[in-house]
């Protein structure tokens, strides 16, 4: 007797299996593998990925957002590599390497893979592959920190790196280091490493040190800017990085310097155009009014006396008008190069606005400044301009009032004084020089 046919195994059947088939090779892939949908929320959580995390299924599954599993900013991150062409091509994240956060807020080193989860031509989510690296990476750093690779890397640095032991020398350097600090090559093992510092740094070094170690607790390894003393003698400014390690010899620091002499060349140079006007090469309004206030809190101190002298050039707008712009502008630079060259080192010159200018005289009185302020008047009326080529030479005159500090003044009173003082020079005949007058002038602005 024949036995009957066994029936044809259902579609239902088939897809069961490969159902259970899938879902055993999702639980023991060795790789942790998350899909999220649009909004962020995981609906898919393998047993890898329990074990990269630490969050049980239930916990995840329809309740996490999957932004929670990365570092602040690192879901955004991914997501922005995933639509460049740096990792795979865009749509695509290929062998991406970054960190996660564990259940217990430990960063774990992964490799990722990922790509949009799509339903027909729409995306739908984003599944992704996660590789622990952990021990990849503590082998790589076994590997860096062997003998030869270190070498490699300590030579090949561009910023100068130096070792110092736990007795405050020099234990090693790199080539940068010999070169930045002018030391022969070799020369600078066992040196004290106070003593690559100007002398006024005397006793810093222990703060630096503390400093460091503060920063090895919270891992914040950030830059000072200080100065070194090479054996030249001449100080460079550096951008400093100290990192301190504990060895089996013990504590040792590391010192990366970067020379920032260009840089801080560059910031004096845009710090002095900031305070100097173009044409005269004097200093400017903003400056004069720094400088005056520092004054003011010297005379609180030490009452020393200090004026100002503030100078006008007579008839400047009749010269602009009958010869232009460009011959008052050499009157303007001669003036300026008159006060620059022709007072103490100490004394400051500044083109206030215009044609008017002024200068400070620290240390000086009313009275002494009277010299001086003649001074510039007489020898600025014998320079002589040749505005028009063809005719006589012309000569350009200065009148210029003289004001002293007073106790309770302000900066903008003593330019006060010094202008009425100007203008009592102008109504006396220009030319000339005049303290404050007794009264005011009487005549309207008679400066031009």
């Amino acid at each position: 007797m024949e036995s009957p046919e066994r029936p044809a195994p259902s579609s239902m059947d088939a897809l069961s299996r490969r159902s259970d088939f899938l879902e055993n090779i999702l639980q023991t892939c060795p790789e942790g593998i998350i899909a999220n949908d649009n909004a962020g929320n995981i609906f898919l959580y393998n047993a890898s990925a329990e074990r990269i995390f630490g969050y049980p299924p239930q916990d995840v599954i329809g309740k996490m957002d999957a932004s929670r599993l990365y570092p602040p900013g690192g879901a955004r991150e991914v997501r922005e590599y995933l639509y460049s062409e740096k990792y795979g091509g865009r749509g695509r994240l290929v062998d991406f390497e970054t960190e996660v956060v564990r259940s217990d807020g430990k960063l774990v080193p992964i490799r990722l893979c990922c790509a949009p989860v799509m339903e027909g031509n729409r995306e739908a989510g984003m599944i992704g592959f996660f590789t622990d690296i952990t021990e990849r990476k503590a082998m790589l750093n076994r590997f860096l920190e062997s003998e030869e690779r270190f070498r490699g890397i300590f030579e090949s640095a561009y910023d100068a790196i130096v070792s110092i032991g736990k007795d405050g020398k020099v234990l090693m350097a790199n080539g940068a280091a010999h070169e930045l600090l002018a030391y022969p090559a070799g020369g600078l093992a066992g040196v004290e490493a106070s003593g690559l510092f100007p002398p006024r740094f005397e006793g810093y070094w222990k703060e630096l040190v503390l400093y460091a170690s503060r920063m090895a607790e919270d891992r914040a390894h950030k830059s000072i800017e200080i100065t070194v003393l090479p054996r030249t003698g001449a100080e460079k400014p550096v951008q400093m990085t100290l990192a301190e390690k504990d060895n089996r010899n013990g504590k040792t620091l590391t010192a990366v310097l970067r020379d920032i002499s260009d840089r801080k060349a560059l910031e004096e140079e845009l710090r002095i155009q900031a305070i100097t006007d173009a044409l005269t090469e004097l200093y400017n309004r903003r400056h004069f009014l720094t400088l005056a206030q520092n004054e003011v809190e010297r005379w609180r101190r030490t009452r020393a006396a200090f004026s100002i002298l503030l100078v006008d050039v007579d008839h400047f707008k009749r010269y602009n008008d009958r010869f232009g712009h460009a011959e008052g502008d050499k009157v303007l630079k001669a003036l300026g190069d008159e006060i620059r060259n022709g007072f103490r080192t100490m004394d400051t010159g500044f083109r206030y606005g215009g044609e008017e200018f002024l200068v400070l005289l620290p240390e000086t009185d009313g009275a002494s400044a009277l010299h001086p302020a003649e001074r510039l008047r007489t020898r600025f009326s014998r320079r002589e301009f040749l505005p028009d080529p063809e005719g006589r030479p012309r000569r350009v005159t200065l009148s210029i009032g003289i004001a002293e500090y007073r106790e309770g003044d302000s900066i903008d009173d003593m330019v006060r004084s010094a202008d009425r003082a100007m203008y009592a020079a102008k109504n006396g005949g220009r030319n000339r020089v005049a303290g404050i007058p007794e009264t005011p002038a009487e005549n309207a602005d008679p400066r031009n």
